[in-house]
């Protein structure tokens, strides 16, 4: 895996989950409802298989 040359991985991934959970509270799912599904979908996925 090669590391990004500059800032934080919390820096690249904040404003990305940012908008998503706008989007997803503009199409009327609760907040607390995503975040248990984005949580949920960490733990389940395996990311090492897409190869990344």
């Amino acid at each position: 895996m090669v590391e990004a040359s500059t800032g934080s991985a919390a820096d690249f991934l904040r404003p990305r989950l940012h908008n998503l959970m706008k989007e997803a509270e503009a199409a009327g799912y609760a907040r607390d409802r995503v975040l248990a599904v984005l949580i949920d979908l960490l733990d389940d996925t395996d990311l090492e298989a897409t190869g990344q």
